[in-house]
């Protein structure tokens, strides 16, 4: 038998030093979760200011051109829900981080495109990487906030979707003008590799 007070609630005898507490890294989580989110974001806007560039020094129809632009939101779109899924069954860091790497090498393919058939592919692939880390960032900024810090999370995330939306075009006009259109591409790298 103890014959020290304990400290009500605890299991510590009072006057007893208590451990630090554990550092709260949910902010730092959150900083994370908005950069995959930016980069994928980003990429449904940048390509639409660089197409006629993309379209001369590949040489691309009309139709080709659409499904550049095209490719990655539809199947973006198409593939939400099912990633979604996959993310509660297989774990929503699992689907971010597979996600980012899908994304990262459509990205990279994508650069390295000479013809519009890879370039669509590419694009394609970069859709099934961005459709992973949209529902894995969603879930995870539920799962991980409560309460006021919630609402706040949740609006960083949503200025991170408004905020990247507006900034793809202007950054796709610049890279495109400043150096070659491969670069609205490369771009993702330095920020899908934090």
């Amino acid at each position: 038998m103890s014959t020290q007070p304990q400290v009500p609630g605890g299991d510590q005898p009072a006057g007893a030093a208590q451990a630090p507490a554990a550092p709260d890294h949910k902010w730092a989580g959150l900083f994370v979760l908005a950069t995959a989110l930016s980069m994928i974001v980003l990429d449904g806007t940048i390509v639409g200011v660089a197409l006629p560039t993309i379209i001369e020094d590949l040489h691309l129809d009309l139709g080709d051109a659409q499904w550049v632009n095209a490719s990655y939101s539809v199947v973006f779109a198409a593939l939400l829900l099912t990633a979604g899924r996959l993310g509660d069954r297989l774990g929503r860091r699992n689907m971010l981080l597979g996600g980012v790497v899908v994304f990262l090498a459509g990205s990279l393919l994508a650069s390295q495109a000479d013809d519009a058939g890879t370039l669509i592919v590419a694009r394609l692939i970069q859709g099934v990487g961005g459709a992973f880390v949209l529902p894995a960032t969603l879930s995870t900024v539920n799962a991980t906030f409560r309460g006021k810090d919630r609402a706040v999370a949740f609006g960083i995330w949503g200025a991170v979707i408004s905020g990247m939306a507006a900034v793809g075009p202007l950054l796709g006009g610049w890279l495109t003008t400043s150096f070659t259109w491969p670069w609205i591409f490369l771009v993702n790298l330095p920020i899908g590799s934090r």
